[in-house]
Protein backbone atom coordinates (compact mmCIF):
# COMPACT_ATOMS: atom_id res chain seq x y z
CA UNK A 1 0.00 0.00 0.00
CA UNK A 2 1.31 3.35 -0.70
CA UNK A 3 1.57 5.79 1.88
CA UNK A 4 1.54 9.61 1.28
CA UNK A 5 3.12 10.31 4.23
CA UNK A 6 5.06 8.79 7.84
CA UNK A 7 2.56 9.55 9.86
CA UNK A 8 -0.23 8.18 7.79
CA UNK A 9 1.75 4.95 8.05
CA UNK A 10 3.06 4.87 11.30
CA UNK A 11 -1.29 4.84 11.83
CA UNK A 12 -1.61 1.98 8.81
CA UNK A 13 1.30 -0.51 10.72
CA UNK A 14 -0.60 -0.20 14.18
CA UNK A 15 -3.31 -2.26 13.41
CA UNK A 16 -0.95 -4.77 11.86
CA UNK A 17 2.07 -4.86 15.16
CA UNK A 18 2.21 -4.87 18.39
CA UNK A 19 5.68 -3.48 18.73
CA UNK A 20 6.10 0.53 18.48
CA UNK A 21 9.89 0.18 17.82
CA UNK A 22 9.54 -2.31 15.21
CA UNK A 23 6.65 0.13 13.69
CA UNK A 24 9.03 3.07 13.71
CA UNK A 25 12.28 1.17 12.19
CA UNK A 26 9.98 0.25 9.77
CA UNK A 27 8.51 3.98 8.80
CA UNK A 28 12.04 5.22 9.07
CA UNK A 29 13.01 2.76 6.41
CA UNK A 30 10.64 4.09 4.09
CA UNK A 31 10.31 7.99 4.68
CA UNK A 32 13.86 8.62 6.84
CA UNK A 33 11.45 10.20 9.50
CA UNK A 34 9.19 9.37 12.50
CA UNK A 35 6.51 10.09 15.06
CA UNK A 36 7.94 8.91 18.34
CA UNK A 37 7.83 5.73 19.88
CA UNK A 38 5.18 7.24 22.67
CA UNK A 39 3.26 8.91 20.22
CA UNK A 40 3.15 4.96 18.53
CA UNK A 41 2.45 3.15 21.42
CA UNK A 42 -0.60 5.77 22.20
CA UNK A 43 -1.68 5.13 18.61
CA UNK A 44 -1.55 1.58 19.56
CA UNK A 45 -3.49 1.58 22.53
CA UNK A 46 -6.45 3.80 21.51
CA UNK A 47 -7.02 1.14 18.60
CA UNK A 48 -6.68 -1.59 21.13
CA UNK A 49 -9.33 0.57 23.52
CA UNK A 50 -11.84 1.57 20.94
CA UNK A 51 -11.80 0.25 17.84
CA UNK A 52 -14.15 -2.18 17.71
CA UNK A 53 -12.39 -4.99 15.21
CA UNK A 54 -10.24 -5.44 17.49
CA UNK A 55 -10.78 -8.84 19.65
CA UNK A 56 -8.81 -9.60 22.71
CA UNK A 57 -8.06 -13.72 22.36
CA UNK A 58 -9.77 -14.77 25.94
CA UNK A 59 -12.77 -15.80 24.29
CA UNK A 60 -10.54 -18.78 23.76
CA UNK A 61 -9.17 -18.78 27.53
CA UNK A 62 -9.60 -22.38 29.20
CA UNK A 63 -12.99 -22.22 31.55
CA UNK A 64 -12.40 -23.23 35.28
CA UNK A 65 -12.78 -26.47 36.68
CA UNK A 66 -15.68 -27.67 38.92
CA UNK A 67 -13.67 -29.12 41.74
CA UNK A 68 -11.04 -26.07 41.62
CA UNK A 69 -12.62 -24.23 44.23
CA UNK A 70 -12.33 -27.57 46.73
CA UNK A 71 -8.44 -28.03 45.32
CA UNK A 72 -7.25 -24.87 45.12
CA UNK A 73 -7.02 -24.05 49.01
CA UNK A 74 -5.17 -27.59 49.82
CA UNK A 75 -2.44 -27.12 47.12
CA UNK A 76 0.19 -24.59 45.98
CA UNK A 77 0.52 -23.09 42.23
CA UNK A 78 2.90 -25.31 41.38
CA UNK A 79 0.72 -28.17 42.64
CA UNK A 80 -2.02 -26.64 40.97
CA UNK A 81 -0.60 -26.33 37.68
CA UNK A 82 0.86 -29.93 37.53
CA UNK A 83 -2.72 -31.26 38.68
CA UNK A 84 -4.45 -29.66 35.85
CA UNK A 85 -2.12 -29.94 33.28
CA UNK A 86 -1.65 -25.94 32.88
CA UNK A 87 1.65 -24.45 31.67
CA UNK A 88 0.95 -20.63 31.92
CA UNK A 89 0.57 -19.90 35.60
CA UNK A 90 -1.76 -17.01 35.01
CA UNK A 91 -4.73 -19.47 34.15
CA UNK A 92 -3.93 -20.70 37.35
CA UNK A 93 -4.16 -16.85 38.76
CA UNK A 94 -7.32 -16.06 37.17
CA UNK A 95 -8.65 -19.10 38.40
CA UNK A 96 -8.10 -18.49 41.90
CA UNK A 97 -9.40 -14.44 41.28
CA UNK A 98 -13.25 -16.43 39.93
CA UNK A 99 -13.15 -18.99 42.39
CA UNK A 100 -12.03 -16.45 45.41
CA UNK A 101 -9.75 -18.61 47.17
CA UNK A 102 -6.34 -18.24 47.87
CA UNK A 103 -3.88 -21.50 47.01
CA UNK A 104 -1.23 -22.72 49.73
CA UNK A 105 1.54 -20.55 50.48
CA UNK A 106 4.87 -22.63 49.21
CA UNK A 107 7.50 -22.85 52.50
CA UNK A 108 11.00 -23.87 51.44
CA UNK A 109 12.28 -26.47 53.76
CA UNK A 110 15.40 -26.11 55.52
CA UNK A 111 18.20 -28.03 53.56
CA UNK A 112 19.81 -30.86 55.85
CA UNK A 113 23.29 -30.67 57.08
CA UNK A 114 24.70 -33.00 55.24
CA UNK A 115 23.29 -31.84 51.95
CA UNK A 116 24.69 -28.37 52.44
CA UNK A 117 28.30 -29.33 51.52
CA UNK A 118 29.22 -30.79 54.64
CA UNK A 119 30.84 -34.54 54.72
CA UNK A 120 28.12 -36.73 55.34
CA UNK A 121 27.41 -38.80 58.89
CA UNK A 122 28.98 -41.28 57.73
CA UNK A 123 31.84 -40.02 56.72
CA UNK A 124 32.26 -37.55 59.91
CA UNK A 125 34.36 -38.44 62.98
CA UNK A 126 33.08 -39.37 65.96
CA UNK A 127 34.65 -36.96 68.79
CA UNK A 128 33.26 -35.12 71.95
CA UNK A 129 31.81 -31.69 70.37
CA UNK A 130 33.19 -28.99 72.75
CA UNK A 131 30.59 -25.62 73.24
CA UNK A 132 32.58 -24.11 70.53
CA UNK A 133 31.36 -26.78 67.79
CA UNK A 134 28.29 -26.90 69.60
CA UNK A 135 27.62 -23.30 69.35
CA UNK A 136 28.66 -23.63 65.29
CA UNK A 137 26.00 -26.31 64.48
CA UNK A 138 23.44 -23.92 66.01
CA UNK A 139 24.48 -21.29 63.29
CA UNK A 140 24.34 -23.94 60.71
CA UNK A 141 21.08 -24.70 60.98
CA UNK A 142 20.19 -21.31 60.53
CA UNK A 143 22.01 -21.40 57.39
CA UNK A 144 25.13 -19.63 58.37
CA UNK A 145 28.30 -20.98 56.45
CA UNK A 146 30.94 -21.73 59.65
CA UNK A 147 33.97 -23.02 59.38
CA UNK A 148 37.34 -22.69 61.21
CA UNK A 149 39.90 -20.15 60.27
CA UNK A 150 42.55 -18.09 60.60
CA UNK A 151 43.09 -14.87 62.03
CA UNK A 152 42.91 -13.42 58.73
CA UNK A 153 39.88 -15.40 58.03
CA UNK A 154 41.61 -17.90 55.83
CA UNK A 155 40.30 -21.47 56.10
CA UNK A 156 42.35 -23.86 58.51
CA UNK A 157 40.56 -26.84 59.64
CA UNK A 158 42.15 -26.54 63.51
CA UNK A 159 42.03 -23.18 63.60
CA UNK A 160 41.11 -20.82 66.91
CA UNK A 161 39.21 -18.58 65.23
CA UNK A 162 35.77 -19.18 63.30
CA UNK A 163 34.05 -17.71 60.07
CA UNK A 164 30.80 -17.24 60.12
CA UNK A 165 29.49 -15.89 56.51
CA UNK A 166 32.46 -13.27 55.80
CA UNK A 167 32.98 -12.45 59.08
CA UNK A 168 35.43 -13.99 61.47
CA UNK A 169 35.05 -14.69 65.30
CA UNK A 170 36.56 -15.40 68.45
CA UNK A 171 35.31 -18.56 70.02
CA UNK A 172 33.68 -16.12 72.28
CA UNK A 173 31.71 -14.39 69.71
CA UNK A 174 30.63 -17.27 68.33
CA UNK A 175 28.94 -18.39 71.01
CA UNK A 176 27.58 -15.05 71.63
CA UNK A 177 26.30 -14.87 68.33
CA UNK A 178 24.68 -18.91 68.60
CA UNK A 179 22.69 -17.55 71.62
CA UNK A 180 21.03 -15.03 69.88
CA UNK A 181 19.31 -17.74 67.51
CA UNK A 182 18.85 -20.99 70.09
Amino acid sequence: MEYRNAEEMARALVREYASATYIRSLVIARFGECPSTKRIAEWRSDYINNDSSYKRTSHNARPMPEDFQQIAPTMTKAQLRAHYDVHWSGTIDRWLAEAGVMARKFIPRANRLSLMGRPKAAMELKRQKNDYEIAADVLRRERFPVNRCNEDGGYNLTGKYWRVGRNVYTPEELIQKAKRYG
